[in-house]
């Protein structure tokens, strides 16, 4: 059974519907937040802290575990990337494999498969 499938099964049609919403704007600024990160620092790491922590409460409520962990442990590394206040280029690689992830994720959901494993790399935490 693919996740759009559990989700319609489980759920109201309109918070998947929601829910469907918020990932699509997710996928079209999260690659960008990110980039941000380089210009506009402190908004872009609390813009990314927002993104994520509204990632981890949505997905916790429809009970899609895999995506609220992952959500829940990059929010913890940016709550401590909050407090740097300047930029850190291995930061922005491992967001952007942060990223790579949640766009596999994105196109699982959007094709209605099954959630792609999570890739090894997300624990190579940069040090912050």
């Amino acid at each position: 059974m693919g996740i759009q499938d559990y989700l319609y099964n489980e759920f109201d049609s309109n918070i998947i519907e929601e829910f469907l919403m918020m990932l699509d704007i997710m996928e079209d600024n999260l690659d960008l937040t990110i980039e941000r990160l380089y210009t506009n620092y402190d908004e872009a790491v609390n813009d990314l802290f927002r993104m994520f922590h509204n990632l981890k409460s949505a997905t916790a409520y429809l009970k899609i575990d895999r995506i609220k962990n992952f959500a829940h442990f990059v929010e913890d590394v940016l709550d401590k990337a909050r407090e740097k206040h300047d930029v850190k280029e291995d930061l922005i690689d491992w967001l952007f494999k942060v990223a790579d992830q949640f766009h596999e994720w994105y196109g699982n959901i959007d094709r209605n498969e099954e959630l792609a494993p999570l890739h090894p790399d997300i624990f190579k935490v940069p040090k912050l």
